[in-house]
């Protein structure tokens, strides 16, 4: 298979995001979705070095079904959402209003979310090359797209966070889901069938809480704060 195919496949919704939302969403700025774009980025150095320093620990390593959701909670969902909440903090927040923010994070994390594709799909060909196995592509690639679902969906739910927090009015519904639901949706997806189908049950779950949030902030009436 033609390496820098898959590394190709993996942007390509990162830019028909990109271009899309610039096109579609009225007031949406360029150099803001840029500032997306970079930060998405910023937050993949520090989530690999903590990723590995933690996973270290003896307790990420002992394999249970209890353990195996605790550390898809801990390593999956509250460090890479924990760090995507950190670098959208840098955003300018006074500039947008809720759904402009909500947009921009989602464009952050389905930038994080392109590259960690990357990372699966080559470490996936490499392992299937090492011990002669077939790579199965339609999988290789529906876990990816799924990962990108999953990042922007709670980078988004993330930005509505970090809105009500500059906005003086904190409301942590949506960063508890997003840590959550992450770890649900890694927990899940390691599973063999019919088990891994649950992930794709959380993609859902997290679609409809963006929603409920969403709403549940609009009422709030900060965007006038």
């Amino acid at each position: 298979m033609n390496v820098y195919a898959a590394i190709a496949l993996c942007f390509i919704p990162v830019v028909t995001v990109f271009i899309l939302f610039l096109i579609l969403i009225p007031g949406f700025k360029i150099r803001l979705e840029l500032l997306s774009v970079l930060l998405g980025l910023v937050a993949l150095l520090p989530i690999a070095v903590v990723q590995f320093w933690v996973g270290e620990a003896e307790i990420f390593n002992r394999w249970n079904f209890g353990l195996l959701l605790f550390r898809a909670l801990i390593l999956y969902g509250l460090i890479e959402e924990g760090f995507k909440c950190a670098v959208l903090f840098l955003f300018p927040v006074k500039k947008v209003n809720l759904k402009e923010m909500f947009f921009y994070g989602l464009l952050a994390g389905i930038v994080l979310g392109g590259f960690e594709s990357v990372i699966y799909v080559l470490h996936t060909i490499q392992t299937a090359t090492n011990h002669g196995g077939e790579v199965l592509l339609h999988m290789i690639y529906l876990r990816s797209f799924t990962s990108i679902v999953i990042h922007g969906f709670c980078a988004g739910l993330l930005a509505m966070f970090v809105f009500t927090v500059r906005k003086n009015k904190v409301f942590m519904a949506p960063a508890f889901y997003a840590v959550v639901i992450h770890g649900i949706y890694d927990f899940f997806s390691i599973m063999n069938f019919p088990m891994n189908y649950f992930a794709y049950v959380s993609i859902l779950l997290l679609l409809l809480e963006c929603r409920i949030s969403y709403k549940r902030i609009k009422a709030m009436n900060l965007e006038e704060a």
